[in-house]
């Protein structure tokens, strides 16, 4: 007697299996849900409150205002990564657009270099923004440009040692306005480059004062720049560090 499965039997055996498939993966955008929008809210009123205290901290001691920046930063740390699983379960679903405008580039990016300034300071980072003479107009998503360079800065801050210069510069290229980050971290193995962008990758250098990372950062990046029809190049400086060139159309 035959004792293999008909076509018929591995039909319905796949059909199971593809419903328990599909149940993990709307369980699996659920917790994403749940994790992007409910739990966004507390880290939101957490940071808000954090802000206003710092303005508050001319009677706090140097010991507590020591504990007071280790909470900052992770806090600062914990919105991001709720930011990024936002972002993700957004692109996944599809749930993102670009809503083109003409907008001017450079305060776009002293308003998110201005963002981290906090985070900067607490390791002595300098962000250099020399922007030249280039104030370009450009038709693109400033929602979806914020996101990219927060981002693309977020990373630059993170791995660097403490003392060390960010410098971002501009440069037009035919109808291309290119945003060049340079930082002074230990820039990326060779070996690594390829996966970069890979979903969930975490190449070996570490955060040097212990930040969080999902390993989502430039993958979401890129994927957010080709929403705009931008792209992200990414290679080691010959001298040390990392820079990451985003390219826009005008």
């Amino acid at each position: 007697m035959d004792n293999n499965p008909s076509y018929k039997d591995i039909d319905l055996i796949l059909a199971e299996k593809q419903k328990i498939i599909d149940k993990l993966k709307k369980e699996n955008q659920s917790l994403l849900k749940i994790i992007s929008h409910d739990i966004r809210a507390p880290f939101t009123q957490l940071f808000a409150m954090m802000q206003l205290l710092d303005l508050e901290d001319s009677e706090i001691t140097s010991n507590q205002r020591h504990y007071f920046d280790r909470m900052y930063q992770s806090l600062a740390s914990g919105m991001e990564m709720v930011k990024n699983l936002h972002d993700l379960r957004a692109l996944d679903q599809e749930d993102i657009s670009a809503v083109i405008e003409e907008i001017h580039l450079v305060p776009i990016i002293e308003k998110i270099n201005q963002s981290f300034t906090k985070l900067a300071d607490l390791k002595s980072i300098k962000i250099n923004f020399e922007k030249g003479r280039l104030d370009p107009e450009i038709k693109t998503d400033a929602y979806i440009l914020e996101k990219i360079l927060s981002n693309v800065l977020s990373n630059a801050i993170k791995y660097p040692d403490n003392g060390t210069e960010i410098s971002i510069k501009l440069e037009k290229r035919g109808t291309d306005i290119i945003i060049i980050y340079e930082d002074g971290g230990p820039g990326i193995p060779q070996d690594e480059l390829p996966r970069i962008f890979d979903k969930y990758s975490k190449c070996s250098p570490k955060p040097t004062m212990g930040e969080s990372t999902t390993g989502l950062g430039l993958y979401l990046a890129k994927h957010l720049a080709e929403l705009i029809d931008g792209r992200i190049e990414v290679n080691n400086k010959t001298n040390g560090g990392l820079r990451v060139r985003i390219i826009l159309p005008e």
